[in-house]
């Protein structure tokens, strides 16, 4: 049982310890600053795309140890509502316990949207592996 823990969570584990290093232990003051403008504030895109890399990695670890043959409520809950409650945990720490930071509700929403951004790559990936398995049997 352990052995199987371990085997899923552990490429996850390390992309989620990247996160929580980069939003609550890095000083504010030593974020680089971008050197032009977008539409969206630049920490809305990190946290973004921070958190689509999380999801697709949780999410293609799971089925590519399972060669496409998952179960969806699953990917669903460990590689996309995971890693939402873990967004909105960092938050929470940001506000109360790391105080050069603060807790921001858009932050938190870019962390959800980045998580469901990363499914339909994830079913592409599944539909990726089952199609090659297939394939490889004819």
């Amino acid at each position: 049982m352990l052995k199987k823990i371990i085997k899923y969570t552990w490429p996850p584990a390390i992309v989620a310890l990247i996160i929580f290093y980069l939003c609550c232990l890095i000083p504010t003051d030593d974020v680089p600053q971008v050197g032009f403008e977008f539409p969206i504030p630049t920490d809305k895109i990190v946290h973004f795309l921070m958190y689509f890399g999380l999801s697709l990695v949780a999410s293609f670890n799971y089925i590519y140890d399972k060669k496409g043959k998952i179960i969806i409520l699953k990917l669903i809950a460990f590689a996309i509502l995971v890693p939402i409650l873990y967004g909105g945990l960092i938050e929470i720490l940001q506000h109360n316990y790391f105080p050069e930071r603060s807790g921001d509700w858009y932050d938190f929403l870019a962390d959800g949207l980045g998580s469901l951004a990363s499914l339909p790559f994830s079913l592409w990936f599944r539909r990726f592996l089952l199609r090659r398995h297939v394939e490889s049997h004819y």
